[in-house]
């Protein structure tokens, strides 16, 4: 039998569009990495990450509470971090973190309390139904100034005085080697440790962020 040209040529066409449609995907989108760590790190904890379309990709977090997904959305996305150990006892915060861009997203109490000054409430009650409406209204600027408040409120609130010069800027996406006390980042986590040791001490920490301490004695205005 003789060849079919016509064929062949449509199969070789095929084959080109679709590298070329991976290609495309490859360019929207990227891989994250990040830490999850109260101090010490969180080994084994659920990791859920959403981005503005709402698509929910999750992971597991490894002994040094680092975790990683390839092919995520380009744009802000929020992550949540859930349960694991903490040099074996029992995570007992709910944690959340952020980036705008980038591929470092980190999931810590310092960045739990830094959105909750971004978002104005519990980072929990945003994370469900993050979009792009949330999108529109972050911006790295925002950022620095919720981290800038995070300290303020932790000297003036919880006795826990952390020297801005040791903390680097943009925790939310700095890489952090918990456990590591040559990390200045980890070792403002331990700083915090003692005095925030769980969700409801947590939580009432991220109301002073946002309100001021007065609402730790119920004396706002």
């Amino acid at each position: 039998m003789g060849k079919q040209p016509g064929k062949n040529w449509r199969h070789l066409v095929l084959a080109c569009a679709v590298a070329a449609l991976a290609a495309c995907g490859d360019d929207e989108s990227r891989d994250l990495s990040g830490t999850a760590a109260v101090g010490a790190a969180l080994a084994g904890a659920s990791v859920q990450l959403r981005d503005t379309q709402g698509q929910v990709r999750q992971a597991t977090t490894d002994a040094s509470g680092a975790f990683r997904l390839a092919r995520v959305a380009e744009g802000a996305v929020m992550v949540r971090c859930d349960g694991g150990l903490a040099q074996g006892e029992a995570n007992r915060q709910q944690l959340h973190g952020l980036v705008l861009a980038g591929q470092t997203i980190n999931c810590t109490p310092l960045t739990e309390l830094a959105l909750w000054k971004l978002l104005d409430g519990p980072p929990a009650r945003v994370f469900d139904s993050f979009g792009p409406e949330h999108a529109a209204r972050l911006a790295a600027d925002a950022v620095a100034a919720a981290e800038q408040a995070v300290l303020e409120a932790l000297a003036e609130g919880a006795g826990v005085d952390i020297d801005p010069a040791a903390v680097p800027r943009r925790w939310h996406d700095t890489p952090l080697a918990a456990g590591n006390p040559g990390d200045p980042h980890d070792a403002a986590l331990d700083a915090m440790r003692e005095a925030i040791s769980d969700q409801a001490a947590l939580d009432l920490m991220g109301e002073m962020v946002v309100h001021g301490v007065c609402r730790a004695d119920n004396t706002c205005g």
